[in-house]
């Protein structure tokens, strides 16, 4: 089990986050869909950031994180089923980040 807050900060968490989510879909835009493996890679890495996260305690609100955990597990799916649904889940997840970004940026 890791300490609570151990892992990284929580602004840490959200800057490093907000770089993964948002290079998965600068990544996708130039590329075909058949070639989606390093968009896949990074909402993976999101995914377990998340998952880290959750797991070390350190998240005032854990809320937002479950949920992003979960869409990007749902979305990790898509991959294998619909590459179309798989680039609009990035651009989806992109737009969930940066509205969340805005909301802590108000608090």
């Amino acid at each position: 089990m890791i300490e609570k807050g151990s892992l990284l900060g929580e602004e840490q968490f959200y800057d490093l986050l907000s770089f993964l989510v948002s290079s998965a879909y600068l990544m996708a835009q130039g590329e075909e869909l058949e070639e989606l493996y390093p968009s896949l890679r990074l909402i993976d890495a999101a995914k377990r950031l998340s998952n880290f996260a959750l797991d070390s305690g350190g998240l005032d609100d854990e809320s937002w994180v479950k949920n992003f955990s979960n869409k990007c597990e749902k979305g990790l799916e898509l991959m294998e089923i619909d590459k179309a649904a798989f680039t609009e889940f990035l651009s989806d997840s992109t737009l969930m980040l940066a509205k969340e970004m805005k909301r802590r940026e108000d608090i």
